[in-house]
């Protein structure tokens, strides 16, 4: 039955990838609140790992929920703040942009700090962050903080991405993984979340050169538009999903640790990834 629930729901998000329910006057269904999912995976994985957070949101909010994505990034990032998620999973910086700019307001993150693993072949001639000179390295998007992170660190250690060291992007966290697996770029830099969650003939070809450093894990947002009642609600809903209470089996599948406030300090740590996100996007 869950095989099928999935099937279901996947065919559904590709043919609906950022519909709004709540807001589409075509529905009989006024009530159905929209959870957006960032597509930093492939759909199929986002499906499998928010089934349980979209079930506990019905059950908490009595209402149905919908799981929609986008199909990148940059889509993703403007259907958030045009409003057409209700609540929505979002980057830290996304959502920091989104408070600060938009008015969104915030629901909870997890606990888990996030940051980029530079991965090398195990055993290969790349010692050091300074043997990347002259290097390839791939990263997820050019809009992902954890690609942001990358070029910072490199910065910091004298290399300038696109002049000392070829950096390229990949559609998704695995398949930059995948690339340095394959021999096709001599560096990625990645969520370690992602890594962790690879197969283990890949894990064991590649190792975790250093680290960048650390900023708050991924955020769930609620849009400005949602009335202050669903907000409060959805609010509570979410702080309440530990990994002590109903995000038990959650939490400990996906390795997120848990659930907890977004505070003004995170707001503050990401300012200046939202201004490297601002000039990207013009």
């Amino acid at each position: 039955m869950r095989t099928l629930k999935l099937a279901i729901l996947l065919i559904i998000s590709f043919l609906l990838p950022a519909t709004c329910l709540a807001d589409t006057e075509s529905t009989n269904d006024k009530q159905t609140i929209s959870l957006g999912m960032l597509p930093y995976i492939s759909t199929h994985r986002l499906i499998e790992i928010f089934l349980p957070i979209k079930e506990y949101l019905e059950q908490e909010l009595h209402r149905p929920v919908k799981l929609v994505t986008a199909p990148n990034f940059r889509e993703y990032l403007q259907r958030s703040l045009d409003g057409e998620y209700d609540l929505y999973h979002t980057a830290p910086h996304f959502a920091a942009l989104a408070e600060l700019e938009y008015g969104h307001r915030r629901l909870s993150r997890f606990s888990r700090v996030l940051d980029g693993s530079i991965l090398v072949i195990k055993n290969g001639p790349i010692k050091s962050i300074k043997d990347l000179e002259g290097k390839t390295m791939i990263a997820p998007a050019q809009l992902a903080i954890i690609t942001m992170l990358g070029e910072v660190l490199l910065k910091k250690n004298g290399l300038q991405p696109g002049k000392d060291i070829t950096f390229r992007n990949a559609s998704s966290h695995g398949n930059a993984i995948l690339s340095v697996a394959k021999g096709k770029a001599d560096a990625a830099v990645v969520s370690a979340g992602v890594f962790e969650r690879m197969p283990e003939d890949v894990i064991e070809k590649l190792t975790i050169l250093t680290k960048t450093r650390q900023v708050p894990h991924v955020m769930f947002m609620a849009n400005s538009k949602l009335p202050d009642k669903d907000y409060q609600a959805a609010k509570k809903a979410m702080l309440n999903f530990t990994a002590e209470g109903p995000g038990k089996a959650f939490f400990s599948k996906t390795k997120r640790k848990n659930m907890v406030s977004i505070t003004d300090e995170d707001i503050e740590i990401l300012k200046p990834y939202v201004e490297i996100l601002k000039s990207r996007l013009k």
